[in-house]
């Protein structure tokens, strides 16, 4: 879909691609019903053109732990041909264009997710470059009445020590939190008694499964939570299950029910927002800004709620809060409260907390500028690859 911008679109062409990955160790691992992270990483991708103006994306990257650096690796492969040299006047339309020239390849090599990624990151980059150009945010590009602050809430909750890492997230400004669950009865239910035991009325609980539950396993399972007062249950059962496995767990719960980072294709959502009352695409997985935004509209026009997901970097990050603020609605910004020296490096301070919303920079395209925070990062590079040639 074409998306009507608050100002006439620049013409861009495309002149530069710079692509990096930084990767830290942390003290304590992001652990999920399925994988745990012992370090984070992150692949930025930076656009320039003719006329030296940048903007940046974030390549999706969590799992596996080692795609990061290959993902890089793949955009500075495929993306210059297409990239280099292209004039863009609708981004969407040119995010369009992209998938189609990698379809080949994507198909080809059956790797439909990193190819979906670096396209996604393009997107990203070109949308931040294209606010810049105007002195603009990217949410006041995509709306010209778009709020300078989301509501937010406090993600990735470990299991071991959550109810700490509550306390430590109100303490910055939090209301909202989302515990990661599946790890059996014996850790999952005290979690959530220790957490809601602590909160007050205007705080709210979210859990996420993390699609660790057969569609058999996951009724007996909302059922066990369902007088727990959620927020959502989010991702109970697999992404790709039959219709009729997620129709029969929207009719055992009352409690809402959350997905779509991991959704693809237009029947994929359509369809989901039969059961989904939160609807959450990631803007590193789905179409970047182009096409998380006709999610975002699809989903609205549907009586959905639009969740933005994310759980990666810093660059990610404001990308998603700019877009849950252009799109509108009355959606949650996720931000991951987990230790991550490199998103604390490019974005920290720059997203403020209070009373349990996220409060943007006000600066063009997605707040700030990235290439001093890559600059400091460089003790953490694991790959940087200039091009400005078609051929990479």
């Amino acid at each position: 879909m074409t998306i009507e911008t608050s100002l006439p679109m620049s013409h861009l062409t495309l002149a530069r691609l710079d692509i990096y990955v930084f990767r830290a160790n942390v003290s304590v691992p992001v652990v999920t019903s399925f994988n745990t992270m012992n370090s984070r990483a992150t692949a930025l991708l930076r656009v320039e053109d003719t006329d030296g103006a940048h903007g940046w994306g974030e390549i999706w990257g969590n799992f596996p732990t080692i795609t990061s650096e290959y993902r890089a690796r793949l955009a500075a492969w495929a993306l210059p041909s297409i990239a280099i040299g292209a004039e863009v006047t609708d981004p969407a339309a040119f995010q369009t264009y992209v998938r189609a020239k990698l379809r080949v390849i994507e198909v080809q090599s059956d790797e439909p997710g990193p190819i979906a990624g670096i396209a996604a990151a393009l997107d990203q980059a070109i949308w931040d470059l294209a606010a810049r150009k105007h002195g603009i945010s990217l949410r006041r590009l995509l709306h010209g009445n778009a709020p300078d602050s989301v509501p937010a809430y406090a993600s990735g909750l470990n299991p071991k020590g959550a109810a700490n890492q509550v306390t430590a997230a109100r303490a910055q400004g939090f209301q909202r939190f989302k515990l990661k669950i599946g790890f059996g009865d014996d850790v999952d239910l005290p979690n959530i008694d220790d957490i809601r035991a602590g909160m007050t009325d205007d705080e709210t609980l979210f859990v996420d499964a993390n699609m660790r539950w057969s569609p058999e396993e996951a009724i007996t399972q909302v059922s066990k939570l369902s007088d727990y007062g959620l927020g959502w249950i989010e991702e109970p059962i697999r992404a790709d299950e039959p219709a009729e496995a997620w129709r029969a767990l929207r009719a055992a719960t009352t409690t809402p029910l959350a997905g779509g980072e991991n959704l693809r294709g237009d029947q994929a959502f359509t369809e989901s927002l039969e059961w989904l009352n939160f609807m959450q695409p990631d803007v590193g997985k789905l179409g970047g800004i182009s096409g998380c935004y006709a999610i975002a509209r699809q989903t609205l026009n549907a009586g959905v709620t639009y969740c933005p997901h994310w759980l990666s970097g810093g660059v990610g990050l404001l990308h998603s809060a700019n877009l849950l603020a252009g799109v509108g609605g009355d959606g949650f910004l996720e931000m991951d409260v987990n230790e991550n020296p490199l998103r604390d490096a490019v974005s920290g301070g720059a997203i403020k907390l209070r009373d349990g919303s996220a409060h943007m920079p006000i600066g063009p395209g997605i707040g700030l500028d990235v290439d001093d925070a890559v600059r400091d990062l460089e003790p953490c590079r694991l790959f940087h690859e200039t091009i400005t040639q078609a051929g990479g």
